[in-house]
C-alpha cells in the first residue's frame, strides 16, 4: 500500500515541476519574441504540456510572471499562524515576504523586465500581485475580532498602507538591479511607515 503522505508529496513535486516548466517555457519565448509575440499554444508546446493544463496552472498568459503557486501557499501558511507578540504590521509584511521570498529571485527579476518593457502589463500585474492578495491579509486581521465597522476599516488601511509600502520598497529594489535582498528594502519600507505613524503634528 502507497503511503497517503508520500502520495500527497509525489503529486505536490510533480505539480510543481510542472509549473516550473511552464514559467521558464514562457520566460524563454517572451525574452526572445515578446510578449504578445507569444501565445499561449506555444507556451504549452515548449513546456510539453497541453494548453488545457497551462490553464489549469495559469488562468491567463500574463499570470505566469506572478509567481505560480508556490508564492501563494506560502504567504497563505504565513497568515495561518501568529507568532508570539508579533505587531500586526510585521504580521502583513512577514506573510508578504514569505511569498516573495517561496519564488526564484532571478526568475522575478527576468519577470519584471518583461513587465517594465510591456506597459500595458504594469496594471495588470499591481492587480494580480499586489491587490489581488490584499483580502487574504484583510480577513487574517479580523480572525477572532468581533469584526466593527472600526475593526473593518482598520484592517482595510494597514493591509493598504503595509502592501504599499512593500510595493514600493521591492520595485526599488527591482530597479537597482537586486543589489542586496527585498527584505532589507521591505524592512527600510516598514521603518519609514512606523516612524511616520508616530509622527505628531507641530503646532
Amino acid at each position: 500500500m502507497v503511503d497517503s503522505d508520500s502520495e500527497t508529496g509525489l503529486r505536490a513535486r510533480k505539480r510543481r515541476r510542472t509549473e516550473d516548466a511552464i514559467v521558464e517555457a514562457a520566460l524563454r519565448l517572451f525574452e526572445a519574441s515578446g510578449y504578445d509575440a507569444v501565445s499561449v499554444e506555444e507556451i504549452a508546446a515548449a513546456a510539453d504540456v497541453s494548453p488545457r493544463t497551462f490553464y489549469r496552472y495559469f488562468p491567463a498568459k500574463e499570470d505566469v510572471l506572478v509567481g505560480g503557486s508556490t508564492a501563494e501557499d506560502a504567504t497563505r501558511l504565513a497568515l495561518a499562524e501568529r507568532l508570539p507578540g508579533e505587531t500586526d504590521v510585521d504580521f502583513v509584511a512577514r506573510a508578504m515576504l514569505a511569498g516573495f521570498a517561496a519564488g526564484d529571485p532571478a526568475r522575478a527579476m527576468r519577470g519584471y523586465q518583461l513587465v517594465q518593457a510591456v506597459p500595458a502589463l504594469q496594471a495588470r500585474m499591481f492587480q494580480l500581485v499586489w491587490r489581488g492578495g490584499q483580502e487574504h491579509f484583510f480577513e487574517a486581521l479580523l480572525a477572532g475580532t468581533a469584526r466593527t465597522r472600526d475593526d473593518e476599516l482598520r484592517a482595510h488601511v494597514l493591509t493598504h498602507a503595509v502592501t504599499d509600502a512593500m510595493r514600493v520598497a521591492v520595485t526599488f529594489w527591482f530597479r537597482s538591479g537586486g543589489r542586496g535582498s527585498p527584505a532589507e528594502e521591505c524592512a527600510k519600507a516598514l521603518a519609514l511607515l512606523r516612524a511616520a505613524f508616530a509622527e505628531t503634528a507641530t503646532p
